[in-house]
C-alpha cells in the first residue's frame, strides 16, 4: 500500500458531461493516427506505442525500463513510465472507395426510394419537390412509366452471405414478370460499367439455370454504387443520412499495439486482427473483395464476439458485455477484504470482529487535527520504527515522512484499522438493500476468519458454511458519515421491502425464550443475580415467591424490555403493560410471524434503542440455556420411552395411513378420466374405480392424489405432538420455530409417509412395496410419477425397496433449467426501474428524460425525502423474489412459482407467435341453483370448446362397393366410425355430424373452387359385412356423387384430399377455441373460491380477434357469464378492450400473486411502481432490451451506453454513432462508471428558484391591526385575576363606538383565525389530539404530568373556548383526573391559588377546528362531544363564548 502510494502516478481530471457518438470522418482520421501503414511490416511498428520489439514508443519517446537496458536507478525515475503511453492509431489507406459497411441497408434504402433510370424520386414513395428538368426526364423514362411491361421495377437489398459476405448490393427485378413479359434489351443498361467487373462472374445460388440468374439479378460494385449517388437528388441523401460522406470509406484505422497484444514475453503474440490487418495493407483484387476484408476486421473488435459458425449473423448476435464491464463498468479499490465468517454471539450486533493482522494491512485515512493528534502522532511513531518512514498526503501530494517533527496539521495520515472504525460489508450476491450493513470494527486476536453476531444472518442471507463476507474500508470522512447514517444496523431495522423488521431472536436465544416463557419456570436468587447482570437496567424485580425467593421465566424475560412498553397479541394471549409481561402463551410472537411480533413493535416503540434489547436478551438467554442445558438425543427421537405407549402410535400410525389412502384414492375420481362415473354413464366403473387408480399412475391421477394425500396426512403429523413428551428437545425447538420442521420430525421418528418425485418417469412403482408387489408386470407404458408409502421412518430402518424409493423420489429435479432466470430478471428489473427517484413535488420520475412515473410513490409512506432511490428499492425486492423462488425445485405437479413470477414480468411483450387465452367467469346468478356453477361451467365448455371430427372417429376405411353405387355414382366409399360413448358425452347425434359435413364441404368447395366432384355424406349402417361386427360404433359415409374416370384417382383423391378435410371439420363448437377447462380460484380470507373457464386460442384463430371471437361467440350464453370479472390474459389484449387501467389492475393483482406463490411479502407501493414503469408509456412494455428501448424512444429519451450495457454493446454504439446521438449520462450506472456523482440518494440535484423581482421595501404597518394583536395576546396571556380580566374586557368593549364594534369583533376574529392557521395544520391538530389521548391513557388518575407532557397540554389548554376561566389566577401544574358527572378520564388545572378544574381536551382540539376547518369540526363534535357536555359554539366571526 506504501509502495503504491510513493510511486502515485500523476492524473489528469475533469468532468465528463456527455458522450458524442459520431461516424469517424476521413479527416478526423488522419488527425488522430501517427502513423501511414505503407507495408504489412508497419502494423506492429514502434510509432503504435509499446509494447513492442524496441521496448520503445517512436511517438512519445516513452520507454519500458525493462527492455531498455537501463540498470541505474536514478536513470529509471528519469524515463518515463511505460503507464504513460495508452497507444497511437495507425491509418490504413484503401486502395478503392467502397461503401461502409455499417451503411450497406441505407444505400439499399435510398436506391429504392429513387427509379434508376431519371435518379429521380419514385411515384409515392418519397416527397421531393420536381423540377421542370426532372419532369422532363420522367415523361421519356422507360423505369418510371408503367406502360412499358417490359421495363419491371428494380429492387435493390444487400446481397446475401454466399454473396460478398452481405457487402455487396445486388439489383433485381421480379421473376414472374420476367417469365410473363420478358426483359428489354437495354434494361441492364442505366447501371454505369465498372472495368473491375468486365469479365468477372459472380456465383449466385439460385433455382434456375445461369443465364435466367444473370438476366433477373446483377450484383453491384461500389464504384457502381457510387456513380449511381452521385447523380441522385441531394435532398433524398439528406432524409435519409445524416452526414453524406461517411456512407463511403477510403481508409481505416488501425488499433494501438496494446489493443492487439495477446502475450508478452520474449516473442510477442498478437489477436486475429493483426494477419486481418496485415492483409487489408496488402490487398491486391476488386473493391468487393476489398469490402469484405474490411468487414472481418470491423467484426473482430472487442465489444463483439469472433466468428460464430453456429450463428446465422455473428455482427447481431455477438455482444461484448465482458468487455464492457471489465473495462469501465467494473471498478476496483485497495481498500477490501474478502474473508470467512463466523458467528460469535460474544460480538456485539453492530460490530464486526476483524483478525488483528487484516486489521493491520487495511489502511484508513484520518486528516491530523489537534483533537487528534495524539493518537496519530502515536500511530506514526510505530510505522516510523517498523518501516522507517510514513507516507501521508498534503496538499494533495504523497510525502515521506522520517520523523514525527515534520508532521503538519492538515495532513493525511493513513493508519491502521482500529476498534470503532466503520466498515461496509456484504455478502454476494447482494440483492436487496439490507445485504449491505456497515459495522463497527473489533480487532479480534484470532486469523483467517471474521466473526459476526448469528442474529445478523437474516439479512445477509447467510449462514456459516464456509460463506465469504466482502468488506471494504471507507476513506473520506463524507462517505463514513453517510454509511453511518445510512446503512448502520440502528438505522435499517425495518425491512423496506416488506415493512416487517430486519433482525429478531433466532437460533439458541430463541430456543431459550421459548423454554423460558414456559409456565412453571422459576429462577432462584443465585439466578436471577446471575442472568441480571446481562440486562440493562440490572436492577431485580420484586420476587414472584417470598418464601423461598424465586422469580418465574416471564419476569426474567421482561427485563429485556423497556420500562414504558406496552404490547397485546391476543391471539397468543400475550399482554405486556409497562415492560412487564403479564401472561403470554407459546413463543411465536417473539419470533417472525405473519402478523407482527414483539421486535417489531419494540422498533416502533424505541427506533434504533432496540439493539439494545436484542443484545441483553441475547447475552441472557444464552447464558440461561447454558445454565439450563439442552441436547438432543435418540430418546428424543423415540418421543416416549414407554414400549406399550410407541406401540400404540405405530398402530395409531397405521391406520391413519390406511385412511389417508382411501381418502386419496377417492380424489381420483375427479379426474377427467372418471367423469363419466360421476354423471352416472358407467354403472360398472363403480366395483372397477378403486382398483383401477391403484394401478394407473399417470400424471393427472398423481397430482390429484399426491395432493390429496399431503392434506389428509396432516392428521397423522400431528400425533407428533400428542405423542412427544414436555421435555423433548427436538419438540422445544420445533415450538419455537428455531430449528427444523415438523415433516422432517414426523420422518424420522414415525414414518417417511408418501414418496413422490418431480419428474416423470419410464415406469411405476408398485403402490405395495414388496417382492410380490415389486414382480407384478406393468399393463400399461408410462410416462408415470413413481410415487409410494413408506410405512417405517428413519429411526426403524428402511427396507432395500423402500430405501430404493426414498432415494429415487428425493432426487428433486434441480432448477439448473431455469437457474438464470432469476439473474436475467434481476438484470431486467435493474435496468428499468434503478434510475426512478422521489423528486421534492412528491412525485417518482425517471433520471432519463425527467418524466412522471407516479404522481404519489405512496399513502404509506408520506415522508419519503426528494432523491429516495424508490426504483432500486423496488427491483431489490422482486429479485428477491425471484431468487427465492429458486428454493423451490420444478415439479411436473405443479406450477414453477419462478416461471409464474417471469410471466407476469414479462407480459407486457408482443408475440407474434404463441398460444393467447382468456378467463371467463360465471354468473352470481348461477348461485340459486344446486349445482349451478358446476352445471354452467360445464354447459359453457361444451358450447365453446370446439370437436374435431376426428375426435369421435375410431377408425376410417375406404371401401369398394360396385353392387352400392346407384346409376352413375362412386363405388368407392369412405366409412368413418363414430365412437358411440363418446359422441353421447359430446351430445352428438349421426344426423347432426353429417349435416355439419355436408355444409363445410359445400362452402369449402365453393370458396376455394375445389375441381372435384360434389360428395354425398350419409349416416347409416355400413354396407360392409365384417363391419356390421361393431354394434357400439355409428358409420357416417362419404363418397362422390359421380364417379371419375379414373378409379384409382378416385380412389387416392378420397384418401388424400376428402378424409384429411373431413376429419378436420369442427362438428361442434367454434374453431377459434382449441380448448376449454374449467379450474379453481382459490378466494381470500372472506371468500371460499369460485370456479372459472380458461380459453385457449386455436392456431386457425387470429390472435388480434381472439377477444371479440369470444364475445362474439358467447351471445347465446351470455347470462351465465359475469362480463365484469372476464377478461383476456393477454395484457394487451386487456388494455385494447377495458383500457389501460383496467389492464394496470390485472397486471398488479397478478403480480402480487405470483409474489405471494413464491412465499415473500412486499410491500404493495414496490409492486405498484414496478407496474406504472412498464406502463408509464400508455401501454405495457416487455421486460428485456426491446422493451427498454422502445420506452425510451416513447419519451424522446438519448441513452446510448445504457443500452450497450444492457445488450450488444458493438451494435448499439454503431446505431448511436449513425444516428449522431448525444448520450448525457443521467442514469445511476453510467455516472458510477464514468467517475460521477449519481443524482439519486445523496447526490440528489435541487434547483435554487430566483423571482429576478429584487427586494422589495416592507408594506406600512397598520397602527390599529398591531393594537388588536397586542390586545390579543394581552387577552391570551392571563396575569390578571379573572375579575380584572372581566372589568378590562368591559371597558375596553365600552370606550369602543358601536357602529365599530362588530367591525372589530370580525377583524380580531380573523385575526385569531389566521393566527391558529399559521401555528396548526389540520395534521398538527390530529397529532396533537392522538398524543393529548396517549398522555391521558398513560397516566394513573392523580398523577402529575412531567414537564414535556405538560407543555402539549398546556398548548391544548390555550385552544379551549374557555381557557380563561380554567386557567383563572394560573396555572401551576396539570394532573390526570376523573370527572364527577360523566365518570370519565379527564385534565385537571391545579391553579397557583390551590383550586383546580377541569377541562376536556375534546373541546380544544374542536375549538381549533372550528377556527380552521369548520367541515371536520362537525364530524369532531358528532363523534366526541354530546349531551350536556356540549359547549356554546361561537358563531362565525366572533370570538366570544358564553360563560
Amino acid at each position: 500500500m506504501e509502495h503504491e502510494l510513493e510511486v502515485e502516478q500523476p492524473m489528469k481530471s475533469g468532468v465528463l458531461r456527455a458522450i458524442n457518438f459520431d461516424i469517424l470522418s476521413t479527416s478526423d482520421a488522419a488527425k488522430i493516427s501517427a502513423k501511414v501503414i505503407g507495408v504489412a511490416n508497419e502494423v506492429t511498428d514502434p510509432a503504435l506505442g509499446l509494447p513492442n520489439a524496441l521496448g520503445k514508443c517512436l511517438t512519445c519517446g516513452v520507454q519500458d525500463v525493462k527492455y531498455c537496458g537501463v540498470t541505474d536507478k536514478a536513470a529509471r525515475h528519469s524515463i518515463k513510465d511505460a503507464k504513460e503511453c495508452e497507444g497511437h492509431f495507425g491509418l490504413i489507406d484503401l486502395p478503392y472507395t467502397i461503401i461502409n459497411p455499417f451503411f450497406l441497408s441505407e444505400v439499399a434504402q435510398i436506391l429504392n426510394k429513387v427509379c434508376p433510370g431519371c435518379k429521380c424520386a419514385r411515384k409515392n414513395r418519397i416527397k421531393i419537390a420536381s423540377s421542370t428538368s426532372g419532369q422532363h426526364e420522367l415523361e421519356h423514362c422507360k423505369h418510371c412509366d408503367t406502360k412499358f411491361k417490359d421495363y419491371p421495377p428494380m429492387k435493390f437489398k444487400v446481397s446475401s452471405r454466399n454473396i460478398f459476405k452481405r457487402t455487396a448490393i445486388v439489383a433485381e427485378v421480379n421473376g414472374k414478370l420476367v417469365e410473363k413479359y420478358g426483359l428489354a434489351s437495354d434494361f441492364w443498361d442505366i447501371i454505369p460499367r465498372d472495368g473491375q467487373t468486365e469479365g468477372c462472374s459472380v456465383s449466385v445460388e439460385y433455382s434456375k439455370t445461369p443465364e435466367d440468374v444473370e438476366s433477373k439479378q446483377r450484383v453491384l460494385s461500389h464504384a457502381q454504387v457510387h456513380s449511381i449517388l452521385q447523380e441522385v437528388d441531394p435532398r433524398i441523401l439528406d432524409a435519409y443520412l445524416r452526414r453524406k460522406n461517411s456512407i463511403f470509406l477510403n481508409c481505416v484505422l488501425l488499433t494501438p499495439n496494446c489493443h492487439r497484444i495477446v502475450e508478452f514475453r520474449q516473442d510477442m503474440l498478437f489477436d486475429e486482427r493483426n494477419g486481418l490487418y496485415k492483409k487489408l495493407v496488402d490487398f491486391r483484387g476488386t473493391a468487393n473483395d476489398l469490402s469484405m476484408r474490411v468487414l472481418d476486421c470491423t467484426k473482430l473488435t472487442k465489444l463483439r464476439v469472433a466468428r460464430n459458425q453456429a450463428s446465422q449473423d455473428p455482427i447481431s448476435t455477438a455482444c461484448g458485455l465482458k468487455f464492457l464491464k471489465e473495462l469501465i463498468i467494473g471498478k476496483r479499490t485497495d481498500h477490501a477484504f474478502r474473508l470467512v465468517v463466523v458467528g460469535d454471539p460474544k460480538v456485539h450486533l453492530s460490530e464486526l470482529g476483524v483478525p488483528c493482522h487484516v486489521a493491520e494491512d487495511l489502511q484508513v485515512s484520518e486528516q491530523l487535527t489537534s483533537r487528534n493528534e495524539q493518537r496519530l502522532t502515536e500511530i506514526c511513531g510505530v510505522g516510523i520504527l517498523k518501516n522507517g518512514r510514513v507516507v501521508v498526503r498534503r496538499d494533495g501530494e504523497v510525502v515521506r515522512i522520517t520523523a514525527l517533527e515534520k508532521l503538519r496539521k492538515g495532513d493525511t495520515v493513513y493508519r491502521p484499522v482500529a476498534d470503532g472504525d466503520v466498515v461496509l460489508i456484504n455478502r454476494p450476491p447482494s440483492i436487496h438493500p439490507h445485504s449491505l450493513i456497515a459495522l463497527t470494527v473489533k480487532v479480534l486476536p484470532m486469523s483467517s476468519v471474521l466473526s459476526v453476531n448469528p442474529l445478523i444472518c437474516s439479512p445477509l442471507r447467510g449462514d456459516f458454511d464456509g460463506d465469504c463476507l466482502h468488506g471494504f474500508v471507507p476513506q473520506s470522512l463524507e462517505s463514513r458519515v453517510e454509511l453511518r447514517e445510512l446503512v448502520s444496523l440502528e438505522n435499517q431495522l425495518t425491512d423496506v421491502q416488506s415493512g416487517k423488521n430486519l433482525l429478531s431472536l433466532s437460533h439458541d436465544s430463541l430456543t431459550a425464550a421459548h423454554l423460558l416463557l414456559e409456565d412453571g419456570i422459576l429462577l432462584d436468587c443465585f439466578d436471577m443475580q446471575q442472568l441480571s447482570m446481562f440486562c440493562n437496567p440490572a436492577q431485580l424485580p420484586l420476587p414472584a415467591i417470598t418464601k423461598p425467593c424465586a422469580w418465574t421465566g416471564k419476569q426474567l424475560f421482561s427485563m429485556f424490555l423497556p420500562g414504558d412498553f406496552d404490547y397485546q397479541f391476543r391471539s397468543n394471549g400475550v399482554t405486556i403493560s409497562q415492560g412487564e409481561v403479564l401472561s403470554s402463551n407459546g413463543s411465536t410472537w417473539i419470533g417472525d410471524g405473519p402478523h407482527g411480533n414483539l421486535f417489531q413493535s419494540i422498533i416502533k416503540h424505541c427506533g434504533g434503542e432496540a439493539l439494545k434489547f436484542l443484545d441483553s436478551a441475547q447475552d441472557a438467554l444464552c447464558e440461561w440455556l447454558t445454565m439450563r442445558g439442552l441436547s438432543i438425543s435418540l430418546l428424543d427421537l423415540y418421543l416416549s420411552d414407554d414400549s406399550v405407549t410407541r406401540k400404540n402410535m405405530i398402530d395409531e400410525i397405521s391406520c391413519g395411513l390406511k385412511e389417508v389412502e382411501m381418502l386419496s384414492s377417492i380424489s381420483q375420481i375427479l379426474v377427467e378420466d372418471n367423469q363419466d362415473f360421476l354423471i352416472g354413464r358407467h354403472q360398472e366403473a363403480a366395483k372397477t374405480i378403486f382398483s383401477q387408480q391403484m394401478k394407473k399412475k399417470t400424471v393427472g391421477n398423481s397430482q390429484a392424489s399426491i395432493s390429496s394425500f399431503k392434506r389428509e396426512f396432516r392428521d397423522v403429523q400431528n400425533l407428533f405432538y400428542i405423542y412427544a413428551n414436555k421435555e423433548n428437545s427436538l419438540l422445544a425447538m420445533l415450538k419455537a420455530g428455531s430449528k427444523g420442521n415438523l415433516l422432517k420430525a414426523v420422518q424420522h421418528s414415525m414414518c417417511l409417509g408418501l414418496q413422490h418425485a418431480s419428474i416423470t418417469m419410464g415406469f411405476q412403482i408398485p403402490y405395495n412395496l414388496s417382492s410380490t408387489g415389486w414382480n407384478v408386470p406393468q399393463h400399461s407404458s408410462g410416462p408415470y410419477v413413481p410415487c409410494a408409502v413408506v410405512k417405517n421412518s428413519f429411526l426403524v430402518g428402511l427396507n432395500p425397496l423402500e430405501g430404493f424409493v426414498h432415494s429415487l423420489t428425493t432426487r428433486e429435479s434441480s432448477f439448473s433449467g431455469n437457474a438464470d432466470v432469476s439473474g436475467i430478471l434481476t438484470r431486467n428489473l435493474m435496468f428499468f426501474l434503478r434510475d426512478l427517484y422521489v423528486g421534492y413535488d412528491g412525485t417518482v420520475r425517471n433520471a432519463y428524460g425527467n418524466h412522471v412515473v407516479q404522481f404519489s410513490y405512496s399513502k404509506e409512506a408520506p415522508d419519503v425525502l426528494g432523491g429516495h432511490p424508490v426504483g432500486s428499492l423496488a427491483a431489490c425486492a422482486l429479485s428477491e423474489a425471484a431468487y427465492s423462488a429458486l428454493d423451490q425445485p420444478v415439479s411436473i405437479l405443479e406450477s414453477s412459482p419462478l416461471m409464474n413470477l417471469k410471466k407476469v414480468l414479462e407480459s407486457g411483450g408482443r408475440r407474434s407467435s404463441g398460444e393467447k387465452t382468456a378467463s371467463l367467469y360465471l354468473s352470481k346468478k348461477l348461485r340459486k341453483y344446486a349445482y349451478g356453477f358446476e352445471y354452467g361451467a360445464l354447459e359453457v365448455k361444451r358450447h365453446l370448446e370446439r370437436v374435431l371430427f376426428s375426435d369421435i372417429v375410431s377408425t376410417v376405411m375406404i371401401c369398394f362397393s360396385p353392387g352400392t353405387c346407384r346409376d352413375s355414382g362412386s363405388p368407392w366409399i369412405c366409412h368413418f366410425h363414430i365412437k358411440k360413448d363418446i359422441a353421447n358425452k359430446r351430445r352428438l347425434t349421426t344426423q347432426t355430424i353429417a349435416n355439419v359435413l355436408r355444409v363445410h364441404s359445400t362452402t369449402t368447395y365453393a370458396k376455394q373452387k375445389i375441381e372435384l366432384p360434389k360428395l354425398q355424406i350419409r349416416c347409416n349402417d355400413c354396407s360392409d359385412s365384417d363391419m356390421r361386427k361393431i354394434e357400439t360404433d355409428l358409420c357416417i359415409t362419404a363418397s362422390f356423387v359421380e364417379a371419375l374416370k379414373d378409379s384409382s384417382a378416385e380412389c387416392d383423391a378420397l384418401r388424400d384430399i376428402v378424409m384429411p378435410f373431413l376429419l378436420g371439420t369442427v362438428v361442434k363448437g367454434f374453431s377459434a377455441f382449441k380448448k376449454v377447462d374449467i379450474l379453481w380460484k382459490d378466494g381470500s380470507k372472506r371468500s371460499h373460491g369460485e370456479l372459472y373457464l380458461r380459453v385457449f386460442m386455436s392456431e386457425n384463430c387470429v390472435r388480434t380477434t381472439f377477444w371479440h371471437l369470444i364475445l362474439d361467440s358467447c351471445l347465446q350464453i351470455t347470462d351465465m357469464i359475469d362480463w365484469e370479472s372476464s377478461h383476456p390474459d393477454d395484457i394487451h389484449d386487456l388494455s385494447l378492450a377495458f383500457g389501460v387501467d383496467v389492464a394496470w389492475e390485472v397486471f398488479l393483482n397478478g403480480l402480487s400473486s405470483a409474489v405471494s406463490d413464491v412465499g415473500k411479502h412486499i410491500l404493495p407501493e414496490h409492486l405498484a411502481l414496478a407496474a406504472d414503469c412498464l406502463s408509464s408509456t400508455g401501454e405495457f412494455v416487455a421486460l428485456n432490451a426491446k422493451g427498454l428501448s422502445d420506452q425510451r424512444k416513447a419519451h424522446s429519451v438519448s441513452a446510448p451506453f445504457s443500452q450497450a450495457s444492457y445488450k450488444s454493446p458493438g451494435i448499439a454504439f454503431i446505431k448511436a454513432a449513425k444516428a449522431g446521438l448525444v448520450d448525457e449520462l443521467r442514469g445511476s450506472a453510467e455516472a458510477l462508471s464514468w467517475g460521477k456523482v449519481p443524482s439519486i440518494g445523496t447526490g440528489f440535484e435541487f434547483d435554487v428558484l430566483y423571482s429576478g423581482e429584487g427586494h422589495k421595501p416592507a408594506e406600512p404597518t397598520n397602527v390599529y391591526s398591531l393594537l388588536s394583536m397586542h390586545s390579543l395576546l394581552m387577552k391570551q396571556n392571563p396575569v390578571v385575576s379573572p375579575i380584572e380580566t372581566n372589568e378590562i374586557s368591559i371597558k375596553s368593549h365600552s370606550q369602543l363606538p358601536r357602529k365599530y364594534d362588530d367591525i372589530d369583533r370580525e377583524r380580531r376574529a380573523d385575526m385569531l383565525r389566521k393566527s391558529i392557521s399559521k401555528a396548526f395544520s389540520i395534521d398538527d391538530i390530529q397529532k396533537l389530539s392522538h398524543s393529548l389521548c396517549n398522555i391521558l391513557k398513560s397516566y394513573r388518575v392523580n398523577d402529575q404530568l412531567n414537564e414535556s407532557d405538560k407543555s402539549v397540554v398546556m398548548k391544548a389548554l390555550h385552544l379551549h373556548p374557555k381557557r380563561d376561566k380554567k386557567i383563572g389566577a394560573g396555572a401551576q401544574e396539570v394532573k390526570v383526573g376523573c370527572d364527577e358527572k360523566f365518570g370519565s378520564r379527564c385534565f385537571m388545572v391545579v391553579r397557583s391559588d390551590g383550586t383546580t378544574e377541569d377541562f376536556s381536551y375534546h373541546k380544544c382540539v374542536h375549538h381549533a377546528l372550528e377556527l380552521i376547518a369548520p367541515n371536520k369540526a362537525k364530524t369532531y363534535q358528532s363523534r366526541w362531544i354530546k349531551g350536556d357536555n356540549l359547549p356554546v359554539m361561537m358563531d362565525e366571526g366572533s370570538i366570544h363564548v358564553e360563560p
